[in-house]
């Protein structure tokens, strides 16, 4: 985590002003953060630079991307990044109703991929830190 100015801390660092919302949590189990961290290796592409420890690209879109954050700690944190728009046919159900099946999607997909539960706790905006 990344110490801002007014004692706040925070998931990333950017040298831009970087909204984004985090839904912060820990992921559930007895196995060690190292065999965590190697299963997220294989299944996501590192996102290096801009977290103060692990993160990992989850999806990509359009000006957009989700972020998965873990800590040898085990708490963790999915990160929305950028503009989350509708498209197609998800345009028949509301933005809302979009974000939170993408995550409740994403969130199930990397337990399965972690072979943890992953529980959330949080759900927070967040400005990055500036680099």
């Amino acid at each position: 985590m990344f110490l801002k100015a007014d004692g706040t801390q925070v998931w990333l660092r950017s040298s831009t002003r970087l909204p984004y919302l985090s839904l912060v949590g820990a992921i559930e189990t007895s196995e060690s953060y190292d065999v965590i961290r190697s299963r997220l290796s294989r299944a996501y592409e590192m996102f290096p630079g801009m977290a103060s420890d692990d993160a990992f690209l989850v999806l990509e879109a359009e000006g957009s991307k989700l972020v998965f954050c873990a800590r040898p700690d085990k708490v963790c944190a999915l990160l929305f990044l950028g503009k989350f728009t509708l498209a197609g046919d998800k345009q028949r159900i509301g933005l809302l109703e979009s974000c939170f099946e993408l995550m409740v999607n994403s969130v199930n997909e990397i337990s399965l991929r972690v072979g943890a539960t992953i529980h959330f706790e949080v759900v927070q905006s967040e400005l990055a830190s500036q680099a």
